[in-house]
């Protein structure tokens, strides 16, 4: 007699491919009341904040190539336009150098004359016309800093209008639009920077770095002197070495324009306003025409 093995009993198969079915999905959130207010959306980042990290998103080379393509497509007009700021600085100087000989002059011509009496007659022209002279300077020279810097304005609105699409034109010259809130904030950064400088040299360069777009966001703007000096410092300390490398272009610029007895600035000064506002706009996170 023979035993068979018994055969064990089979274990249920699985499919092949059926695996524990997921979770199912979490209910949708309930949905708001009727009449209720949506919550706000998400703040927009502030001035120069970088989008990624720590990392800053200025692209020193892209504003440099940007700048030299614009000047070059729009050349005629924009050298037209610091044509005009070098004309006022070349009537400045010619104006002084003529009140400064005629004042020598008359020092020149001073006649000391003795009379029958032996009295001494010492001819005051010098001294008078050494006041007036000094007067008279002073005066244009107030007169004529005005009108180059409202000139200047006119080059650097014309740059930031171009980074939106607008072409630039002379009209750009004379419009007053948001000329009151540059005013008050170049102001404010000239009188904190020439204080800093007096007292301390250092003081007053920082000054100078952390401030220096302050005039863009009330000449783009119209931002008054705390919230231009606000969100420029932020832009800056947020993109410090992109902003030190604009601020190197900009200091060879300034010094190549007094070049060739200012001539340089024709070109200089347009392809620097071009360059800082593209700077600008990439520290706003703002679009720029091409």
């Amino acid at each position: 007699m023979s035993f068979d093995n018994p055969t064990p009993p089979e274990e249920p198969s699985v499919p092949a491919g059926d695996a524990t079915p997921p979770p199912p999905p979490p209910p949708p959130p309930p949905a708001p009341p009727a009449g209720a207010t949506p919550p706000p959306p998400p703040p927009p980042p502030a001035p120069g904040a970088s989008t990624s990290g720590n990392s800053s998103q200025v692209d020193i080379g892209n504003a440099f190539s940007w700048a030299l393509a614009k000047f070059q497509q729009h050349a005629v007009t924009l050298i037209g336009l610091a044509a005009v700021v070098f004309v006022l600085h070349a009537l400045q100087s010619i104006i002084t150098t003529v009140l400064v000989n005629n004042a020598n002059n008359n020092c020149v011509n001073t006649q000391i004359t003795q009379d029958a009496n032996g009295n001494v007659n010492i001819s005051n022209g010098c001294a008078t016309g050494l006041f007036a002279n000094l007067g008279i300077t002073l005066v244009l020279s107030i007169v004529f800093s005005i009108l180059i810097a409202l000139a200047t304005i006119g080059v650097y609105r014309a740059a930031l209008r171009r980074t939106q699409g607008v072409t630039p034109s002379f009209d750009q010259l004379t419009t007053g639009e948001n000329l009151g809130a540059y005013i008050a904030v170049a102001i404010v950064y000239f009188l904190a920077s020439a204080v800093g400088i007096v007292f301390c040299i250092l003081p007053g360069l920082i000054v100078i770095f952390l401030f220096q777009f302050s005039p863009f966001y009330a000449l783009d703007k119209g931002q008054g002197v705390g919230e231009a000096f606000g969100n420029s410092y932020r832009a800056v300390t947020a993109n410090f070495v992109p902003v030190l490398l604009a601020a190197l272009v900009n200091i060879v610029a300034s010094i190549l324009s007094g070049f060739i007895f200012g001539l340089l600035s024709l070109v200089v000064l347009p392809f620097a306003a071009l360059f800082t506002a593209h700077v600008y706009r990439q520290l706003n996170r703002e679009p720029i025409a091409d």
